[in-house]
């Protein structure tokens, strides 16, 4: 196995023993916040594998690091084939990744998440790569070579800054090094999975080594897409759920001396795959949307694709001074361009069409200085980072004619109904429920006399396109007579014979009379209607910091840091008019959505972030540790509505005690409680404001208060058996504001306490010796309770689908084998053995207006084989 190789052992034979104590200390080491290694037979922890960790900005071994951190080791990450931060967060409690976009994934923690399509926003929780913050689009990269995950809980303002409000993720790609080293490895599974790596670590020189390596990762859909509508038939219809994923890094490492190195390094990424899934769970969705799980599904959206092309270039540059003084320096730029087109309707119906498309041409140049400086009781980092990002963002919303008629047609309803009430008004003497009861009878109001005559007049039409519904409106509004004179048959009734004979001519009479140019004839239909946005953003941040971790004595050690951010952003929008009025498809025309603007907005902000932690050794085998820590992330700007208004930054205020010890020489125990304070949470719903046709992605401003436990359990049963548990338990109070939920409906402001959620993973990791190479079988489950009953403001079209509200039961396993000189490795693996299935989110933005609300599945039961081989 991988571990082994790493280990340094000569004698293969002797290894067994050992393997089995290296990979407990893997195991509990390197899967949760402040593991610790078991020691066995007399045996102390330093005498075991020991992992170390940056997670402090230091070079530290993790058994002494007294706060909350989780470390995915690089042979937990060989044992369950993980190459997203979505197939490890299940280590981790309290962490969580949502990537069924890949573009616009987001990092949760601790219950809080930033999903957000705004480049004018940022995450909750700092991601970085090698050293290098990574905004946005560019969080989510695959594990290609990859040293270590780590994973902070809890505000990190002091050493990373801005965005760390609620943790950091920091990911350790591995560095080059003096001898050759490479591995191929194939992996093919189910659905048509193909993935291939490759690495090879080479000295050039002396003292300078490369180290490159490659990933492809592709996988079919999973759910037929059954939608082949005329403007995809030379375009490629992608099943949902297909992956498509390229990765490669080259890095050269230039030992200058004993005590100084320069490291260069160029990664790449491409990603081309299916568009975020639309399973639709309206009546007009496939099979009437009644069954999510039927594997078949209509995305009609036209060119439907997620891509992404990035490439950065870093360079580090590191020398120690003396045995007390050393100093590091990084340098990077990085760029990206995305396009993520999808269905959002999830219906092939051309009355319903609608998509939506992000694109994003943005790049980043970051640097960081660090100097550290350590003696007998004093272990210290200082240091200064200033990043300069540039954004370009283009959102277009397309929808076909005839669901632009069909959203023309909900106004014109209201116009109608609006005069049946001015009509009533009139005839009665007044608009009051008094007024009503006196004309009609006791009991009834005046809104439902309006809304009686309005159903009985056969309204409100379901789309002025029915010539028979236009027929009924045009006589009903008195329309008939003038149009039928004006067309040449004075004196005729105005049928749906005659409207369909006369194409677009009535339309066109009744869009000139009234001066409302969006009422158009059945000409247009297919014709796709586009509204943009156009943003732009230039952001700067810079920091300065220091940190100092000081032993009072050889047991009790005191960390306090402070940091001062700070950020401005200045940002544009550019709404222009929409396609048919630009083209000259239809003069005169309004945007049905987004209403023209160019405007341009600044702001800025500064923060002092800090922690106080004391942590107390009670002895080799236990400790305890107390911190308090705040956290920033900037403000920012709503990049879909307009407003010269800044959005608030988020401050987060925590407090937390943990254990981290070693219990009957078997036991390896890890708890945390903490209380959390977020104040100005960037929350993004889909909210539907009055006037408005429908339902758009909004930022408003919450306060949560969260208290947690945490807790990680890792039982050496034998030398070859370790049965593990993870779990979190965790209850949040929400303070949030009044807001339009996407249903149009105005949730008042309140404050709302949900009940605890718990989750869990049990995990366990078998190594028989058979006498033949060695053996290992992992195998882990996953609880997740469903708590998306508790969210504010849940629409009813969400309530509707009881599969939103099912709790996650994931079964997953591998059986692993490695021959004597360990350069071949075999592994059997399968996902979701239960083959449970999930919805993992429901979207509405047009499930009020033209109702079809949408939702994504998971995958269901994987299997699959790897091979890897190393020379």
């Amino acid at each position: 196995m991988p571990l082994r190789s790493h280990m340094g052992f000569a004698d293969p034979k002797q290894k067994k023993h050992l393997v089995a104590r290296a990979v407990i200390a893997a195991l509990a080491l390197g899967t949760l916040s402040g593991n610790t290694a078991l020691a066995q037979d007399g045996e102390s922890e330093k005498d075991l594998e020991v992992i170390t960790v940056t997670a402090q900005k230091r070079v530290q071994n993790i058994l002494k690091v007294p706060v909350t951190v989780g470390t995915i080791s690089e042979d937990l990450l060989e044992e369950t084939g993980a190459i997203n931060l979505d197939e490890v967060e299940k280590f981790i409690p309290g962490f969580n990744f949502d990537d069924d976009t890949m573009t616009q994934a987001g990092v949760e923690m601790r219950g809080i998440k930033s999903i957000n399509i705004s480049v004018g926003g940022d995450p909750s929780t700092a991601t970085f790569y090698d050293d290098v913050y990574m905004p946005r689009a560019a969080q989510n990269v695959m594990f290609s070579d990859m040293a270590r995950i780590e994973v902070l809980k809890g505000p990190q303002g002091t050493l990373f800054g801005r965005n760390a409000a609620m943790g950091v993720v920091n990911m350790v790609p591995k560095s080059p090094f003096a001898d050759f080293d490479s591995f191929v490895k194939t992996t093919l599974g189910t659905d048509n999975l193909r993935r291939f790596e490759g690495m090879v670590n080479i000295p050039l020189s002396e003292n300078v080594y490369m180290r490159a390596n490659a990933l492809s990762n592709s996988q079919d859909g999973f759910v037929d897409n059954l939608a082949r509508p005329e403007w995809n038939q030379d375009n490629k219809v992608w099943d949902l759920g297909a992956k498509n994923h390229d990765a490669a890094r080259i890095a050269f490492l230039w030992q200058i001396s004993e005590v100084t190195d320069f490291q260069l390094s160029y990664d790449w990424d491409d990603l081309k795959q299916a568009s975020s899934m639309a399973i639709g769970t309206s009546e007009y969705a496939y099979n009437g949307g009644e069954n999510p799980f039927a594997f078949k599904a209509e995305n009609d959206v036209e060119d439907g694709t997620e891509s992404r092309d990035m490439y950065g270039i870093t360079a580090k540059f590191n020398h120690e001074f003396n045995d007390q003084l050393s100093m590091k320096y990084v340098l990077s730029y990085r760029d990206w361009e995305t396009e993520n087109r999808e269905d959002e309707d999830g219906t092939a119906d051309i009355t319903r069409y609608f998509d939506t498309n992000n694109l994003e041409d943005s790049d980043i140049l970051y640097t960081e200085l660090q100097l550290n400086y350590v003696d007998d009781r004093i272990n210290a980092v200082a240091g200064f980072s200033y990043s300069k990002e540039k954004v370009k963002q283009t959102t277009q919303l397309h929808m076909t004619g005839d669901t632009a008629a069909r959203l023309v047609t909900g106004d014109l309803n209201n116009f109608i109904r609006q005069g049946f009430a001015e009509q009533i008004a009139g005839e009665i003497g007044g608009s009051s429920d008094a007024h009503a009861e006196a004309a009609f009878g006791p009991g009834v109001t005046f809104d439902g006399a309006v809304e009686a005559f309005y159903r009985a007049s056969d309204f409100p039409m379901d789309h002025m396109w029915q010539a028979d519904e236009w027929a009924n409106a045009l006589n009903t509004l008195g329309y008939a007579d003038a149009i039928m004179a004006g067309i040449g048959m004075p004196g005729q009734a105005l049928t749906a014979d005659v409207v369909t004979a006369t194409g677009d001519v009535t339309y066109d009479i009744v869009a000139q009379q009234l001066g409302i140019a969006e009422i158009f004839g059945p000409s247009y239909s297919g014709a796709f209607w586009q509204e943009n946005i156009h943003n732009t953003g230039d952001f700067t941040n810079w920091g300065i910091f220091a940190d100092v971790d000081y032993s009072i004595t050889d047991d009790w050690n005191v960390i306090a840091g402070l940091r001062y951010s700070k950020d401005k952003k200045d940002f544009t929008w550019l709404i222009p008019q929409n396609s048919y009025a630009a083209d000259g498809l239809r003069p005169g025309v309004s945007n049905l959505i987004f209403m023209p603007v160019d405007m341009r907005a600044d702001d800025e902000w500064d923060k002092i972030t800090g922690r106080l932690v004391t942590s107390y050794q009670l002895s080799d085998d236990h400790m305890v540790f107390a911190s308090y820590s705040t956290g920033y992330k900037s403000g920012g700007f709503d990049s879909l509505t307009p407003s010269e208004t800044s959005f608030e930054p988020e401050d987060t205020t925590n407090y937390e005690l943990g254990y981290k010890g070693i219990l009957f020489n078997a036991l390896v125990a890890n708890v945390s409680v903490y209380y959390l304070e977020l104040d100005n949470l960037q929350n993004t719903v889909d909210s539907k404001q009055p006037g408005s046709p429908q339902a758009v992605p909004t930022i408003i401003n919450e306060d949560r208060e969260i208290t947690g436990l945490e807790l990680d359990l890792r039982w050496s049963v034998s030398d070859s058996l370790i049965l593990g548990m993870v779990s979190e338990v965790r209850s949040t109070e929400n303070i949030t504001p009044e807001f339009y939920n996407g249903e149009g409906d105005l949730i008042a402001a309140q404050k709302r306490s949900h009940d605890a959620s718990a989750n869990y993973t049990l995990t366990l990791d078998w190594m028989p010796d058979f006498g033949i190479g060695t053996t290992n079988f992992h195998v882990d489950y996953v609880y997740l309770e469903n708590i998306n009953d508790q969210q504010v403001g849940l629409e009813d079209y969400k309530k509707a689908v009881p599969e939103y509200f099912k709790d996650t039961k994931n079964l997953n396993a591998r059986l692993s084998w490695a021959n004597e000189d360990d350069n071949f490795e075999l592994g059997l693996w399968g996902k979701n053995l239960l083959d449970e299935q999930v919805i993992t989110d429901i979207g509405g933005l047009t499930a009020d207006v033209i109702g079809t609300p949408h939702g994504r599945i998971n995958r269901g039961f994987e299997a699959g084989i790897d091979m890897k081989y190393s020379f």
